[in-house]
């Protein structure tokens, strides 16, 4: 079984070195989003602050660009902003988030030039969010699903390692439609490498979403609803071979202050991967017992025991018993006979 990261978001072995491009590039607002009051940065990054941090590395790592749409800037931007990674040390890479629309062949020109540097691609990000036209009309994507299929196909077929930023909870979406989302991917990718990440909507203070709540028009999901949708996508997600890269927002002080409704935690990224696990080990063993790995002990334990409850809502074993019969390894206690 994949092993999630102790915050649901997947474990790196390198440092990351992010920079937040706050909805630059971005060419109309979903009615969703607010990268500065998502980030708390609210310009986007020079070049000569890229090159300089970027020079300051004393190891490899992996250079980001989130937070806009970067294959969206002019190409004289994008460019410099390229060419202030030369000094990153051997070893370093970039990984960069964008519109779908946004794949020109100048742009594919300059992301494909950097295989000969120190600082390769390891991942363009597309933030698909949907791939049902009715959902992306609903939120201003602008695209349609098969033209964000086709942006996914074209870096697959240009060499580019690819990714897909998928939502929960969007107007008009449901849990069908986000399965049908990642069957729709993974028949894309076949067998080759995706990374995904996975994110609940949430209402944000200032977007045209909110105006939506405050009419009646729209109503999010709530918390436990959300972890139980996003705990199934990742079931299938893993089972589809992909790489889950994180679950939820990166919490935020500007974040916690903008939020006005929605399935808002700080952990959420524990509660998806608690739902996740308990699905797996109910479908492997719908009896018990069950031995999991320490590390995971908080997705089933915290918050209220949320990953044993789902463990036993999917069993039908009373609560008090999943207890008892779920041990963790390694522990300085033996386990109970049985319980290997």
């Amino acid at each position: 079984m994949p092993s999630p990261g102790m915050a649901g978001n997947r474990l790196k072995s390198r440092r990351s070195l992010p920079f937040f491009f706050s909805m630059a590039g971005c060419a109309r607002r979903c009615i969703y989003c607010d990268q500065s009051r998502i980030t708390g940065v609210g310009t986007a990054p020079e070049p000569a602050d890229i090159r300089r941090r970027v020079g300051g590395l004393e190891g490899p790592a992996e250079v980001a660009f989130f937070g806009g749409s970067f294959t969206c800037l002019p190409a004289e931007r994008m460019e410099a902003c390229l060419q202030a990674l030369e000094g990153a040390p051997p070893g370093s890479s970039l990984r960069l988030s964008t519109h779908p629309l946004c794949l020109s062949p100048e742009a594919i020109r300059l992301l494909k030039g950097l295989s000969a540097t120190s600082c390769p691609v390891s991942c363009v990000e597309l933030g698909i969010s949907s791939l049902e036209d009715r959902v992306l009309e609903n939120c201003g994507r602008g695209y349609s699903g098969e033209q964000a299929l086709a942006a996914l196909d074209l870096l697959l077929s240009e060499d580019l390692p690819a990714g897909a930023q998928l939502m929960v909870g969007l107007p008009g979406q449901d849990e069908d439609s986000s399965l049908d989302d990642l069957r729709r991917i993974a028949a894309l990718k076949g067998p080759r490498a995706m990374d995904i990440r996975v994110y609940p909507c949430l209402v944000l203070s200032g977007t045209p979403l909110e105006n939506s709540w405050v009419e009646g028009r729209y109503e999010p999901l709530s918390i436990e609803a959300a972890a139980r949708r996003t705990g199934l996508l990742l079931h299938k997600a893993l089972a589809f071979g992909f790489n889950v890269l994180r679950v939820g927002l990166a919490e935020t002080e500007s974040l916690s202050g903008s939020v006005v409704s929605g399935p808002h935690h700080p952990a959420f990224g524990e509660l998806a991967w608690g739902d996740c696990l308990a699905r797996m080990l109910a479908e492997r063993n719908p009896f018990g017992p069950w031995v999991e790995h320490s590390r995971r002990r908080s997705f089933f334990t915290g918050h209220g025991k949320w990953g044993l409850r789902r463990l036993s809502d999917k069993t039908g074993i009373p609560l008090d018993e999943v207890e008892a019969s779920l041990s963790f390894w390694p522990s300085r206690h033996v386990p109970r006979k049985g319980h290997l």
